[in-house]
């Protein structure tokens, strides 16, 4: 336990400057666009992301599911790439469609011409996805750790040149966060040794098919995330989207060591025999609500010093904003090794269901709340079904793994654990050796992570 704690502690590196980079980031477009340009912005970039979140048909679910077979592996890792880029072009060109045909005035969008060009990012933000999961998968969460800081280092510093020229703008922006797209790919693609060859189109078709059956779960899950920023946009503007998206992204700041935890912990999820699994994820678990707690808290008494110091004042209806939001995010966070064990499982329903019950209350409530409350309304949404989805999911394990609940409750041994893995850190978060020489293995969240 010692040893995972500690893992996952030398992945804070690189997530600590990532942290860094995307506050530099979301400062740079704040601003320089103020809410109403960000929100035109985090807009476009929602449309694209929903089109890649459409697009990639769960595959990376379907790679989980079919890892415990060793003797696909090594085509799964060769089929991810091509597959991906097949998959996203497809939805590139359908989210644009949609957008047209319903008309960009809907959305509070200045044109078409933005949509399309975020678009452009759908096969690339495929292509992560798959590359990242496959790297996880093959229990090397350091390299996805790697790329991700490499894709927060290009954007900003593209940023910080424009914005030194003057030539910022919503279009230039999401231009900017495309490009930055290809960063992450080539680091995947070239760190986690992933071969380019011939696909297997028989794995390939099996795997699509697979990822389909549990598609409706990651949508909704998706959606969940994504469904408050489209009817916040169609209601309110683009005003109101920037200075939510923030909030939203400010939340979202707590989940970093959590979900390091997560990824250093995967490979042993899916890898090891049932009962592992089972002791892994409660133990992980435990570690994971503390995170929680100690990361809400930082979270939420730090955004009143920071929001208007560093975003600006017009930007300082975003921080009860994170109040709302950050019990939800941060419960979600702590429920993804449960969520995880259930997939192993192969057992569909037990991701879907939960998922879309979850996705249809933060609709319903949506449409009740933002008429009257705004941005406020939106988050009490979103924070409460995230929170229902959490104890579901968490729930479903206890009773497949067959646990008293309170076997997830963290103990005086576990805050020992964290804090000797914390100690044990050098200052620029890699752990020291263990004495068993094992190596140190290392989201995004919303599009941008700006």
């Amino acid at each position: 336990m010692a040893d995972s704690a500690r893992q996952a502690v030398g992945m804070l590196g690189s997530r600590g400057a990532c942290l860094v980079l995307s506050a530099v980031t979301s400062a740079i477009i704040a601003r320089a666009l103020e809410p109403e340009g960000r929100g035109i912005y985090y807009m476009a970039v929602t449309v694209a992301a929903t089109a890649t979140a459409l697009a990639q048909l769960s595959v990376e679910q379907a790679q989980s599911a079919l890892w415990t077979d060793a003797e696909r592996r090594e085509a799964l890792t060769g089929n991810s790439v091509p597959l991906a880029l097949s998959l996203g072009t497809v939805g590139g060109l359908a989210g644009t469609a949609c957008v047209a045909m319903i008309g960009p005035d809907a959305l509070h969008l200045p044109g078409l011409s933005i949509v399309a060009l975020a678009c452009l990012g759908v096969p690339l933000g495929v292509a992560v996805n798959y590359a990242n999961n496959i790297t996880l998968l093959h229990g090397a969460p350091h390299v996805a750790s790697r790329a991700l800081l490499a894709r927060a280092f290009v954007q900003c510093g593209l940023l910080l040149v424009l914005a030194a020229a003057g030539g910022l703008s919503p279009i230039a922006v999401v231009l900017v966060w495309v490009a930055s797209e290809t960063v992450p790919l080539l680091a995947l693609v070239v760190g986690g040794g992933m071969p380019v060859r011939r696909p297997n189109l028989r794995l390939a078709r099996t795997t699509v098919i697979t990822g389909a059956r549990y598609h409706p779960g990651p949508t909704a899950i998706f959606l969940l995330q994504y469904a408050d920023i489209i009817l916040l946009g169609a209601y309110a503007g683009a005003e109101d989207v920037g200075i939510y998206s923030l909030a939203v992204i400010l939340a979202g700041y707590g989940r970093i060591l959590i979900d390091a935890l997560s990824q250093v912990m995967m490979n042993r999820q899916l890898d090891s025999n049932s009962n592992e699994s089972v002791e892994v994820t409660v133990r992980n678990t435990r570690i994971a609500i503390l995170l929680a707690v100690a990361s809400g808290l930082l979270v939420v008494l730090g955004a009143p010093l920071i929001v208007v110091a560093v975003y600006g004042e017009a930007f300082a209806a975003a921080v009860p904003l994170v109040a709302l939001l950050a019990p939800g995010a941060l419960a979600l966070g702590a429920s993804r090794m449960p969520s995880t064990y259930l997939l192993r499982l192969r057992r569909p329903l037990l991701v879907v269901t939960p998922s879309v019950v979850a996705l249809a209350i933060n609709i319903a409530m949506n449409l009740v709340l933002i008429p009257e409350w705004g941005a406020i309304g939106c988050a009490v949404a979103c924070s409460v079904s995230y929170l229902l989805l959490a104890a579901w999911q968490t729930r479903l394990f206890l009773r497949e793994a067959r646990i008293p609940a309170r076997e997830l409750l963290p103990t005086s041994a576990d805050l020992r654990v964290l804090l000797t893995a914390l100690r044990r850190c050098g200052p620029v978060g890699r752990p020291m050796p263990a004495p068993s020489g094992q190596p140190t293995r290392g989201p995004s969240s919303r599009p941008g992570d700006a």
